[in-house]
């Protein structure tokens, strides 16, 4: 099924040392330093008073050394180029896609006030007829974000089914995202946020392998998905591919009413700004997956109780070309 196809109700994926941990997911370092981005929790809220030496890092379960270390505290971590994507608008698969965004953008302007002054905002989109395009390029320029994502919305196109033509094309979009971020030097952290219903399956080994290649760019996906649209549960495949390629990233889903959809959006850039970024080398360059943790010190875990940590739990270790 395609619409529902792919990217991105799920609760925020943490790893914690008494419950159990979320699925894994792989990141590729982009040179010989891995960096992994954590996102510190407490009653749900950024915890922003973690230093370096609180948290220990483990590859394959052996401590490594934190060799760089940068907080958004501090305003030292990368800024964030936001791309929207949405479904293009079709009839009779408004609460399914991204239909029920459809003339509430402005609902989300107030949240994008709250970005940093070298964030940027850019649009994507695809649809169930093949369509697949950048329409908006990263940009400061918050308004014309707003307008270009109505645009996209504001066509009603009627494809023959939502089913393999969709899922290539939202695939599509994906991989023009990732180009454009390994374009421009040096790269921001690329943020995808679904506005979409994510009533969608496609094959787990195609949703992987979006996953590994988001993951190379140090991309993580968030999704706001509006209450009133369905479920989905599938066998075989992959179902609510947004959600799962969310929360392989270290991102999560919310589930937002209209009124509702700015403090959705304000939630996600909170913890977004909020986020440590962990840098270590790892001992072999062997391209096979390690498991990665990150705790929190026991000296850390009594000054700091309640803090939940969420980040990356594998990550592939390769010898990037510039640094042969």
């Amino acid at each position: 099924m395609s619409g529902a196809v792919f990217l991105f109700t799920l609760a925020p994926v943490l790893a914690q040392q008494n419950p159990p941990p979320p699925p894994e997911s792989t990141f590729h370092s982009s040179s010989n330093l891995v960096l992994v981005p954590v996102v510190a929790l407490k009653n749900g809220l950024p915890d922003r008073s973690l230093k370096r030496d609180d948290f220990q890092v483990f590859d394959n379960e052996h401590p490594v050394s934190i060799t760089t270390f940068d907080s958004g505290a501090q305003f030292s971590t990368r800024p964030l180029a936001l791309w929207f994507v949405v479904q293009c608008s079709m009839p009779d698969w408004e609460k399914q896609g991204s239909g029920l965004f459809r003339g509430q953008i402005d609902r989300f302007k107030p949240a994008l006030k709250d970005l940093d002054k070298e964030d940027s905002v850019a649009v994507a989109h695809w649809c169930d007829d093949g369509q697949s395009n950048l329409d908006l390029l990263p940009t400061k320029n918050i308004q014309e974000a707003a307008t270009t994502l109505e645009q996209v919305l504001a066509p009603i196109v009627s494809p023959d089914n939502h089913e393999r033509t969709g899922e290539l094309a939202l695939q599509k979009t994906l991989q023009l995202i990732i180009d454009a971020t390994r374009s421009v030097t040096p790269e921001p952290v690329p943020v995808i946020i679904f506005l979409y219903g994510d009533y969608s399956g496609m094959p787990k080994s195609e949703a992987d392998h979006f996953v590994d290649e988001l993951l190379e760019t140090s991309a993580v996906a968030y999704g706001l998905k509006d209450r009133r649209s369905p479920r989905i549960h599938l066998l075989g495949e992959q179902g609510a591919v947004a959600h799962y390629i969310a929360t392989e990233t270290g991102g999560e889903y919310l589930r937002v009413t209209p009124d509702s959809y700015a403090t959705g959006l304000s939630q996600i850039l909170q913890q977004l700004h909020a986020r440590y970024e962990l840098g270590f080398k790892p001992e072999t360059l062997d391209g096979k997956r390690h498991k990665l943790t990150v705790k929190l010190s026991d000296a850390a875990k009594k000054q700091h109780k309640g803090v939940r940590l969420r980040y990356r739990l594998a990550y592939v270790p390769v010898q990037h070309a510039d640094s042969k």
